[in-house]
């Protein structure tokens, strides 16, 4: 039996196409996140705080970290969006530093302890980054 040059030609494109299709289709549905988590202890104004603490602790989960927005996740930066929150005793949705923070409150009738999630979504890069913090506030005694 004599296979002509043609048909061989033919079943090899046919076993390397389908041999590169797999990885491929593999390559597609794999995605590599990295994920970096850390934690700030944050020293916010005096006389705030319930229990007479000056300190709290905000939790920083970024996905994805470019290099190149690393300011966006820094210290300084997350320093800046609690003591926002916390110093001005805000208990509703507010924006700093590009970050939007949204709290849940307590649930009781003088819901003094909110706690906050901050977000920011790059637009250019993958990079998103989520903190976490919890202030309970002085009762305002009137």
């Amino acid at each position: 039996m004599t296979v002509s040059k043609k048909a061989v030609a033919a079943a090899l494109a046919a076993a390397i196409g389908a041999g590169a299709v797999v990885p491929a289709a593999q390559a597609a549905t794999t995605t590599t996140t990295t994920t970096r988590t850390s934690v700030y202890h944050i020293r916010v104004n005096d006389g705030i705080l319930a229990g007479g603490g000056s300190v709290v602790r905000a939790k920083v989960v970024v996905k994805n970290p470019d290099p190149t927005v690393r300011s966006w996740y820094s210290r300084a930066t997350i320093q800046k969006v609690v003591r926002k929150g916390v110093n001005n005793q805000i208990q509703k949705t507010y924006r700093s530093q590009g970050y939007r923070c949204v709290p849940v409150l307590d649930g009781s009738m003088n819901a003094s302890t909110a706690h906050f999630t901050c977000k920011l979504r790059g637009a250019d890069v993958p990079t998103t980054v989520t903190v976490t913090y919890t202030a309970a506030f002085m009762q305002n005694v009137g």
